[in-house]
């Protein structure tokens, strides 16, 4: 069965292909609580604390998800409900890196009814997504709303990700193949509101792709991580930053699941979302 938004009359459809039955769900979407100039809609995360981290029972845990330690984010902040989409990404930007574009070999693994610029764009670098946010930032109607972007801290990420849970996953302690689209599930990205959004109105926080945080990584930072906003290591081990969520290629990723690779690299599984900041004019 595959679970995919889409636009039709009715609450869902059954789509007949040769030979294969699929039945297509439509997942409601949760109002957004800002939509920017280029459409982009963001969910309204409040303050709060959590215990950031794996727990101490949780068996497939890495040594750097650990030690479990409390986190108080202090302010509330807007935060993309979907991956930044390829049409997003383009239309900011003016191309589109990713393998599973329109007339690239990965369309070739897609189903035909498959819209690429809905899809999480991916093959971006940490700096790819950094100028993103940048670009985005100067738009002339960004400016003029006062609105800047940023990449979600590794906190506020786990934070929003979690939606006042405890769990493994946001949806419970064991995987599920209809709740996130990685494990291999899929061997391609799905198109964003595949799979219901979590409490806090999130699409794809498990999955889909892999998503750039602004943290520099560190092994040993939870140790000594400051309790109320972290912002990550001053000075990083290594030319690494984190990504966080995992994707549709890698192992079930749980809400603590920390990766990394160095700023420069990129692969298909990498894409990211953005925060949205208000400043009064």
């Amino acid at each position: 069965m595959v679970r995919r938004r889409v636009v039709f009359s009715g609450t869902g459809c059954v789509l007949l292909v040769p030979l294969i039955l699929i039945t297509l769900s439509v997942w409601p979407w949760p109002d957004s609580d800002l939509t920017n100039s280029t459409g982009m809609r963001f969910r309204c995360i409040p303050a709060g604390e959590f215990q950031m981290g794996a727990r101490p029972d949780d068996e497939g845990a890495e040594p750097d998800e650990r030690p479990q330690h409390r986190v108080v984010l202090s302010r509330s902040f807007l935060l993309g409900q979907f991956e930044v989409s390829q049409g997003e990404y383009r239309r900011v930007m003016g191309r589109n890196p990713s393998w599973f574009r329109a007339g690239e070999d990965g369309q070739k693994r897609l189903g035909w009814w498959t819209d690429p610029d809905d899809l999480p764009v991916e093959m971006v670098s940490w700096y790819d997504a950094v100028e993103f946010c940048e670009r985005l930032t100067s738009l002339t109607e960004e400016v003029a709303a006062g609105r800047r972007y940023r990449l979600p801290t590794e906190a506020e990420w786990e934070y929003a990700c979690r939606a006042g849970t405890v769990t493994r996953f946001s949806f419970g302690n064991q995987f599920r193949a209809a709740a996130a689209n990685m494990d291999k599930v899929h061997d391609h990205p799905l198109p964003r509101g595949s799979y219901p959004p979590n409490a806090f109105g999130l699409f794809d926080m498990h999955g889909n792709v892999l998503e750039w945080c602004s943290d520099w990584h560190s092994p040993e930072y939870y140790a000594r991580s400051p309790v109320t906003d972290p912002r990550g290591p001053e000075h990083p081990d290594a030319d690494d930053h984190v990504l966080r969520g995992g994707g549709w290629a890698f192992p079930a990723a749980s809400c603590a699941f920390r990766d990394r690779i160095s700023t420069l690299l990129k692969g298909a599984s990498h894409g990211f979302r953005v925060v949205c900041e208000v400043q009064l004019l």
